[in-house]
C-alpha cells in the first residue's frame, strides 16, 4: 500500500515537473483567487451581521431591557428596582429613559422622531453614543431646554436621509411637540453620528427635562442594563426574575429581528456564492486533469503495459491536483491574512447599519479548504478514471 502511495507520488511529481511551469502557476493562482473568495465573502458576511449586532447593544439596547408590566405605561418605583440590579454580578450600568415620540420642527421643516432622556452620566456605561460627537458637546444631567439629535434628524454631514432632515446646526432652536401635547423649544446642543441609521434618527433630552414634560418622577418607559459580557444574557435574567422583578425582561436579540433578516439573507448569498466557487473549482480542475489525460494517453498506456497499476496512475492524478489546491489555499492565506484582514481593520466597509471588517472564523476557513480540496479530489479522479477505462492497445495507439 505505502509503495503504491510512493510510485504515486513519484508519477505525480515527475508529470508536474515536466509540465508547463506558467499554465501550472497560472492555475495555483486561480485557485488561490477562489479560496480567498470562498472566505472573503462568508467574511464580509459575518462582518456586517456582528457589526450590526453591536450596533443595537452598544447604541440602542445594551444587553438587557426591562420594560413596564403588561397593560402599564410606566415601570414604577424605578430607583429601588436600580438598586436591585445594581448589586447583580457582572452589572456594569443601568439607564433608565422615558421615551416618547414627538414632532420636531424647525422653520418650515418638520418630523416625527423617537426622543429618549437620559442622565448622561449613567448612560455613558450603558451605550456608546457620547463618543459619537460630530458637533456640539453631549448631554449633562441639570440640562433644561437642550436637545442632542442625530445626524439624521439635524441634517447634514453626509446623512442617508438627508430629505427628511431639520437642516439645523448646533446652537439652533427646534420646537418640539410631544405626544402628551406639550410644546417646548430647544436649544441643538450636540449632534452625533453612531454610524447605524437607527440611533441617528433619535433625539435625546435630559431625564430631569423629560419628568417636566411628563410631569412625573421616579419612572420610566425602559430600564437599559449592561452586562460585562455578551451572549449571556439569559443567566442575567433569570437572575433578575429569581429577585422578584416582575416587569417584562427582555434580551437585546428581541429588539434585532432586522439583524436576523439580513443574517438569513447573508448566509443563503453566501452559500450561493461558494457553491459557485466550488463548481468552478472543479471545473477548472478538471479541464486541466482532463487535458493532462489526453495529451498523455500513449503514457498512460505505456505504464499500464508494463504493469503499473490502475489505481496508482488514477492517485498520481489526484496527487497533482490537490497539490495545486494545497498550493492554491497556501497562497491565499497570504492574501487574507498579511493583506486583506490588516486593510479592512483600518478601511472597515461603511453601511447604514454600522462599520463592517472581515470576520475570519478558523472554523469557517479550515471548512472552505476542506470543501476546496474534496472538490480537487473528484475533480482528479474523474477524468484520470476515464483514461484508464480504455484498453491498453487503445490508450498506446489512439484508437
Amino acid at each position: 500500500m505505502f509503495n503504491n502511495v510512493k510510485l504515486s507520488l513519484f508519477l505525480a511529481s515527475r508529470s508536474m515537473m515536466k509540465g508547463n511551469k506558467s499554465t501550472q502557476l497560472l492555475i495555483i493562482i486561480i485557485m488561490s483567487l477562489i479560496f480567498v473568495n470562498l472566505v472573503f465573502i462568508g467574511s464580509i458576511f459575518l462582518g456586517v451581521t456582528e457589526a450590526t449586532n453591536n450596533q443595537v447593544i452598544n447604541s440602542l439596547y445594551s444587553n438587557v431591557v426591562i420594560e413596564p408590566k403588561t397593560d402599564e405605561k410606566y415601570i414604577n418605583d424605578v430607583y429601588s428596582l436600580e438598586q436591585k440590579i445594581k448589586g447583580v454580578p457582572g452589572v456594569v450600568g443601568i439607564s433608565s429613559q422615558y421615551v416618547t415620540g414627538a414632532t420636531l420642527s424647525y422653520k418650515d421643516k418638520h418630523g416625527t422622531w423617537t426622543v429618549r432622556s437620559i442622565n448622561p452620566d449613567n448612560e455613558m456605561k450603558v451605550t456608546t453614543n457620547y463618543k459619537y460627537l460630530i458637533a456640539g458637546k453631549y448631554l449633562s444631567r441639570l440640562d433644561e431646554n437642550e436637545i442632542l439629535l442625530g445626524k439624521e434628524i439635524a441634517g447634514g454631514y453626509g446623512g442617508d436621509i438627508e430629505y427628511n432632515s431639520l437642516g439645523v446646526k448646533v446652537g439652533d432652536n427646534i420646537d418640539v411637540l410631544f405626544n402628551n401635547g406639550i410644546k417646548k423649544s430647544y436649544r441643538v446642543k450636540g449632534i452625533f453620528d453612531a454610524n447605524f441609521i437607527q440611533t441617528n434618527t433619535m433625539a435625546y433630552i435630559s431625564q430631569k427635562e423629560m419628568e417636566s414634560v411628563v410631569g412625573l418622577e421616579n419612572k420610566a418607559s425602559q430600564i437599559l442594563i449592561k452586562t460585562r459580557d455578551n451572549g449571556n444574557e439569559d443567566r442575567y435574567i433569570k437572575q433578575f426574575l429569581e429577585m422578584g422583578i416582575k416587569e417584562e425582561i427582555k434580551p437585546w436579540t428581541v429588539y434585532a429581528g432586522m439583524v436576523k433578516n439580513i443574517t438569513n439573507s447573508f448566509n443563503m448569498i453566501s452559500i450561493m456564492i461558494s457553491a459557485i466557487g466550488l463548481f468552478v473549482a472543479v471545473i477548472t480542475i478538471f479541464i486541466i486533469v482532463y487535458t493532462s489525460t489526453v495529451s498523455k494517453r500513449r503514457q498512460i498506456g505505456i505504464l499500464r503495459a508494463v504493469g503499473i497499476e490502475e489505481s496508482i496512475i488514477i492517485q498520481s492524478y489526484i496527487f497533482q491536483a490537490i497539490f495545486i489546491v494545497i498550493s492554491g489555499i497556501l497562497i491565499g492565506l497570504i492574501i487574507i491574512f498579511f493583506a486583506l484582514k490588516p486593510w479592512f481593520i483600518e478601511h472597515p466597509l461603511k453601511f447604514p447599519i454600522g462599520l463592517a471588517s472581515l470576520m475570519i472564523l478558523p472554523e469557517r476557513v479550515s471548512m472552505n479548504a476542506i470543501s476546496l480540496i474534496i472538490a480537487a479530489l473528484a475533480a482528479g479522479f474523474i477524468p484520470s478514471w476515464l483514461a484508464v477505462r480504455k484498453t491498453i492497445i487503445d490508450a498506446i495507439w489512439g484508437e
